[in-house]
């Protein structure tokens, strides 16, 4: 059996996307440093906006510091940026973001206002953000979310930025900020490059699933004019897959069934394309747009089994269909003399040994 995208990724993206919000652990030696090639690119952004000092102020000999609390040199742009440069020193941070005030997180945020799109992708500082985010009220977001929601788009690819931007769209709310993340998706090619990009088709995902259809009806119709390119790239589709999953307004769905019923063959055939066939066969299944895939499927059938990727397809449709559905199937392949045809191609050769095993063992059955 093929390898799905998500495998590809490294993990099932969509199970990724539905977990539930929980705290994401510090692991600062998960990634190799030698092979991350932006890391002292990402330092030197960080000492352009302040000059790092050479001692680290959360160190545990440190007489002022406490989990605690933070105490008023910790609060400076200049500590809170020195931390970045050491391990223990963030995890310092982290630890006491848990229990600090809220003025504690005004101070924080009034400090390093202007620099939150910086922070966000350096190695270290994406940790905090994540956290700082987690603490924060609704009031306190939005602050934030206005100082970087023009740059989002472009942070969002970034392999430390796209974490806390998730925690951000997790997180929100309410209108203002579904507005403020939304606004820095105002065009076709910014949600198009994010959708094919590995860091950025998770951002896009959680936009589909945190902010609720009725607030992104602008960002769904520009999503929906890239969506068979999309369809057929390894992130795009998973992509896809999640924005039909949530999709609930009509209009919306005539367009996209118009729109893979149009490609339907050229994306059957594709390498990751017959994953999303496969998926909304599935999910239409018992439904009025899956009435128009299971036709397109018979009439095409000789087409998709011939071809290794959209071959998958028939195999599902074999294993979803009743005897009746199989008896038209044959019936159409039958009718358009294409059963010789089949038997002379390898992968249409199984499948057609499969839909006459399957025929063979229900009419056995009933006997």
């Amino acid at each position: 059996m093929a390898t799905s995208p998500e495998r590809c990724l490294g993990g099932s993206l969509m199970e990724e996307i539905d977990k539930e919000l929980s705290p994401r652990e510090v692991d600062f030696e998960s990634k190799d440093e030698t092979s991350c090639k932006t890391v002292s690119e990402k330092k030197l952004s960080l000492d352009s906006i302040y000059s790092f000092t050479s001692s680290t102020p959360f160190s545990e000999d440190n007489k002022f510091s406490t989990y605690n609390k933070f105490s008023s040199l910790s609060l400076t742009k200049s500590t809170i940026l020195s931390s970045f440069n050491n391990q223990r020193s963030t995890i310092f941070l982290q630890k006491s973001l848990m229990e600090t005030t809220k003025d504690n997180l005004n101070k924080i945020i009034k400090e390093m206002s202007g620099i939150f799109s910086k922070i966000i992708k350096n190695k270290n500082g994406n940790y905090f953000c994540s956290d700082l985010f987690k603490v924060c009220d609704k009031d306190q977001r939005i602050m934030i979310l206005k100082e970087i929601s023009n740059t989002l788009c472009d942070d969002c690819i970034d392999e430390y930025g796209t974490h806390p931007i998730q925690t951000l769209i997790e997180l929100c709310s309410c209108e203002e900020e579904y507005k403020l993340i939304l606004s820095s998706f105002n065009d076709c090619n910014k949600i198009f490059n994010a959708s094919l990009n590995q860091n950025g088709s998770y951002v896009i995902q959680k936009i589909i699933v945190n902010i609720p259809e009725r607030h992104r009806m602008e960002f769904n119709l520009m999503f929906i004019k890239y969506l068979c390119i999309l369809s057929m790239d390894m992130y795009g589709v998973c992509t896809v897959k999640k924005f039909i999953g949530y999709t609930k307004n009509e209009l919306l769905l005539k367009q996209i069934l118009n729109i893979i019923l149009t490609n339907f063959v050229n994306i059957s055939e594709n390498q990751y394309g017959n994953y999303l066939i496969q998926y909304v066969l599935e999910y239409w299944w018992n439904s009025k747009e899956g009435e128009f895939l299971k036709k397109l499927c018979i009439s095409k059938f000789n087409i998709l089994a011939s071809n290794h990727f959209s071959s998958y397809i028939c195999d599902l449709f074999i294993k979803l269909s009743d005897n009746d559905d199989k008896k038209v199937l044959l019936d159409s392949l039958i009718k358009d003399k294409a059963i010789n045809l089949l038997n002379k191609n390898k992968n249409s050769t199984i499948i057609i040994n499969k839909l006459m095993n399957s025929l063979r063992i229900q009419k056995d059955g009933n006997n």
